[in-house]
């Protein structure tokens, strides 16, 4: 952790210097824009009722079978209420919880949005995207998502004049608020069990974990720091020790020197180029509430980011 921005930062720097850092993360987008298409026409056959016809052992969160079709779609979280919609089945593609696959199609769609170079609000790619992130039923996933489209409406619609844009605001506001208390009302329960509460506890124990050595951390990799600050019910016989917070854990870990790493191009992005602060912002809001502070992916945006700063050639251009 500690040896990966010291040498991925001065990559991202040389390959962007050389133009290529568009190239990947753009071809990036593409894998998982095909991944999304894949998913979507077996999401659709599952809702139809087509009987799987692969099944699997994965070990996360114990061992257990999951089924498929022919190891390029899974089934493995089920179905839920959505929305208001009964037994909508949870699109997990070929990951075994939607809010892994939810994280990668949100990424997937910021570059679609943030970093596409022809002026056009959302293309057929991103469009598959955001369908697919519904699919997933993910609360995160949905919400980015609101959030995502209420922006690039309101302050990046360069076609828009600046007058319907403030109407814009006063009408989608309300609209934004509105979707994320249902998605988030959906999810709260006071049960100490329930996923809201599991994740609010999640918050509380990186946050205590962290005050016990706040300059510079608990080590990385000291989960048990992290596990002896949870509700004690979590712990009887084991029953959830997963942490959903990424910048809570990497706070803990690290301490304030480690958190600073990961928020700082946000604060300094908003004087240097307005498109990619958003950028940062929505993913940083991601990192929060989703645990891939391990994920080579967030790495890979965290050093793009430190790249746009380092660069003294880059100025916002909008």
């Amino acid at each position: 952790m500690l040896l990966i921005p010291l040498f991925m930062v001065p990559s991202m720097y040389v390959d962007y210097q050389n133009g290529n850092v568009d190239r990947i993360l753009q071809t990036f987008k593409n894998i998982v824009v095909i991944l999304a298409c894949v998913s979507l026409v077996f999401w659709l056959l599952a809702m139809f009722g087509l009987n799987t016809n692969t099944t699997k052992l994965v070990s996360w969160g114990g061992v257990r079978s999951v089924y498929g079709y022919s190891f390029l779609h899974y089934i493995s979280q089920g179905s839920v209420n959505f929305l208001g919609l009964p037994r909508v089945i949870r699109n997990t593609g070929i990951f075994v919880e939607a809010p892994m696959y939810s994280y990668v199609l949100c990424m997937a769609m910021l570059v679609s949005i943030f970093l596409e170079k022809r002026d056009i609000a959302f293309s057929w790619k991103t469009w598959i995207l955001m369908i697919t992130i519904l699919t997933t039923t993910s609360s995160t996933g949905a919400i980015i998502l609101a959030v995502t489209i209420f922006v690039r409406l309101t302050f990046f619609n360069k076609k828009t004049h600046f007058s319907i844009k403030i109407l814009l605001v006063v009408l989608l506001i309300p609209v934004l608020l509105i979707i994320i208390a249902n998605v988030i009302s959906k999810k709260v329960d006071a049960n100490w069990y329930s996923s809201s509460s599991v994740r609010y506890n999640d918050f509380m124990a990186g946050f205590l974990a962290w005050r016990l050595h706040p300059w510079l951390g608990n080590g990385f990799g000291n989960y048990s720091v992290l596990v002896s600050n949870m509700d004690y019910r979590r712990l009887i016989n084991n029953f959830n020790t997963g942490f959903s917070t990424g910048f809570m854990e990497m706070l803990a870990y690290g301490g304030i020197p480690a958190g600073m790493y990961y928020i700082s191009p946000v604060a300094i992005l908003l004087f240097k180029n307005r498109k990619l602060f958003v950028f940062s912002a929505i993913v940083f809001l991601l990192f929060v509430f989703t645990l891939v502070n391990d994920v080579y992916i967030n790495y890979i945006f965290i050093s793009y980011f430190w790249t746009i700063i380092i660069d003294k050639n880059e100025r916002d251009r909008l």
